[in-house]
């Protein structure tokens, strides 16, 4: 029973976090109208079941860094270097969310998101960041207008005024 609890600091604060995003997420759904959302369902119902989805995932996280780790990770003499990931990974990963989170109200909702999937895929590997941007824009042009138009939700707008 001692060798079971090996506790990996650096995963458990993957976990925790994910737990924390899960509880900000939850708190921003319990601020939605009821009256808001579509025919059958209320519109926090699905930030909801995202929250609680998160909840688990890292709750399941924390268990298995505080009982020896991540399973089914590569060994670090297993990576190298020409695999994509890692730190400098989860640092082009981070900085699309962060910008996604400060950009989308100034640049609109398919300029961030854009900005997002380019810089995850600098994550994972790509070097073309103009043809990553160009891609984002033809992914979330559609789903923009699938969303304003066909849904009726109000996303931020696809050109600001200052653009």
């Amino acid at each position: 029973m001692a060798g079971r609890w090996r506790v990996m600091p650096a995963q458990l604060a993957i976990g925790v976090s994910i737990v924390v995003i899960s509880a900000v997420l939850a708190f921003g759904a319990s601020r939605f109208p009821a009256e808001m959302g579509f025919v059958i369902m209320p519109a926090y119902v699905y930030p909801y079941a995202v929250a609680a989805f998160l909840g688990v995932v890292g709750l399941l996280m924390c268990y298995q860094a505080l009982t020896g780790g991540f399973r089914n990770l590569a060994d670090d003499h297993e990576t190298t270097q020409a695999q994509p990931g890692g730190k400098a990974g989860a640092t082009w990963v981070t900085a699309g969310l962060v910008g996604v989170a400060l950009l989308i109200t100034y640049i609109g909702f398919v300029l961030a998101a854009s900005l997002l999937f380019a810089c995850s895929a600098r994550g994972f590997g790509s070097r073309s960041p103009l043809r990553d941007l160009a891609i984002g824009i033809a992914l979330t042009l559609p789903i923009y207008w699938l969303f304003t138009a066909g849904l009726g939700v109000s996303l931020p707008p696809l050109i600001n005024a200052w653009i």
